[in-house]
């Protein structure tokens, strides 16, 4: 196949997990397809070599001319407006599709929608990672009340922006169930597939060093709004009952971002601000217990992926599981209220024995469950089922207008 992923950015470095699933789905699916991925132009000149063919394109410079490609109006509506979507790399992105014809074009991530909407002649595939619009509704229930209407614009500008595209892609693909489910009641599309991320067991291999006793450890984006309630509500709620009990326990916080909701905690005694690291890896084998106490967001969460594969014992709430294979004091503890959390912390740091074993089947968990190899296989069959369905389609819209030219006959007797 020939295959155009179109993304924002290029998924480089890996920060968060957007940029992760677009960069593992493509890099496999390169190695049997011919690839190329389009995304906007940087400023930051730094170079990079991806495992795959990359093309920059879009810059903010105003069009000359907006029907300057075939006849083509490159004028943004109130919701493209709304998100930022540029109408030059809206102009670049059709121009390269005209030119190379891919058998199929996927767009990976939420922008993306517009830009897929404007090939109609393509097969296509909407690719998100989560649903957007149930993403914004957890958020605007989850929010403060200084921040309600904003998230409430936000919510019904992302439904509006949803709704007026998704039935122009050919099918959609998201990471969970729940966001399937969700993503299915609000948009009626007829072929929406869930294919889940996975996580490189080699690169997150169990490394052998000795384990801090007093050290747990949670990372990811503190950018990103999930991370960043789940971080209050354990320093808030969980963290002082856990530090009157282990007085020296120290909490590692791994990330970029710089988010004003969080300075108020970087004082908290016992909490350790670490930023962002290169390689997590070193850092997580030297902790007892990795705690992902999400309150919010949806899909699916890496970081447990690759705690798992790192044979590391999990605490985390149902609502970081997700539709993970995660079964209560088998691979993962599991714990929802502050005490529940507090509690089942503290038992996971007296008790050596029951995290080696909630490690060791957090790995093979991960190795047998939680592949990137098997998420690529799926995205490419949907893509396979995208191009017959549009080929049978075609081939029945030119069948029935054959059957309703004039016949030979009917020339003849007008």
């Amino acid at each position: 196949m020939k295959i155009l992923v179109i993304r924002n950015q290029i998924p480089w470095p890996l920060h968060h997990g957007g940029r992760l699933h677009c960069f593992e789905l493509c890099r496999r699916l390169a190695q049997r397809h011919e690839l190329t991925l389009i995304a906007q132009k940087r400023d930051s000149t730094d170079e990079v070599t991806l495992p795959f063919h990359c093309v920059m394109a879009g810059d903010d410079r105003l069009l000359d001319d907006p029907t300057d490609l075939n006849g083509d109006k490159f004028i943004a509506d109130r919701w493209e407006q709304y998100f930022g979507i540029s109408m030059a790399f809206t102009r670049d992105i059709v121009r390269l599709a005209r030119q190379w014809h891919p058998d199929i074009v996927i767009g990976m991530n939420f922008q993306s929608l517009a830009y897929l909407a404007k090939l109609p002649e393509f097969p296509t595939v909407y690719d998100p990672l989560d649903d957007e619009v149930l993403f914004q509704i957890l958020e605007t229930l989850h929010g403060r009340t200084k921040s309600r209407w904003s998230d409430l614009k936000g919510l019904f500008a992302t439904l509006a922006f949803v709704r007026g595209r998704i039935r122009r892609v050919d099918a959609v693909s998201v990471v969970s169930h729940r966001d399937e489910q969700f993503c299915r009641l609000y948009s009626r599309h007829p072929h929406i597939e869930t294919i889940e991320n996975g996580v490189d067991s080699e690169y997150y291999a169990p490394v052998h060093e000795p384990t801090d006793e007093q050290r747990i450890v949670f990372w990811g984006n503190l950018d990103f709004a999930p991370n960043i309630s789940a971080i209050e509500f354990f320093a808030d709620r969980v963290w002082p009952k856990v530090r009157q009990q282990r007085p020296g326990l120290r909490w590692v916080i791994l990330g970029g971002g710089s988010s004003p909701r969080l300075e108020r905690i970087r004082s908290t005694p016992g909490i350790e601000w670490m930023g962002f690291v290169e390689d997590i890896r070193p850092h997580v084998a030297k902790s007892s217990v990795v705690v992902i106490p999400m309150q919010t967001g949806a899909g699916i969460k890496n970081k447990l992926m690759e705690a798992w594969a790192m044979g590391k014992p999990v605490l985390c709430t149902p609502r970081a599981l997700g539709d993970l294979p995660g079964v209560h004091g088998e691979n993962v503890w599991l714990a929802k209220s502050p005490s529940q959390l507090s509690d089942g912390l503290l038992r996971l740091l007296e008790d050596q024995e029951l995290r080696a074993r909630l490690g060791m089947v957090g790995r093979k968990t991960a190795v047998e469950h939680c592949s990137w190899d098997r998420a690529a296989r799926r995205l490419e069959n949907l893509c396979h089922q995208v191009i017959i369905r549009r080929q049978n389609a075609n081939r029945s819209a030119l069948a029935q207008s054959d059957s309703t030219a004039p016949g030979l006959g009917n020339l003849l007797v007008k």
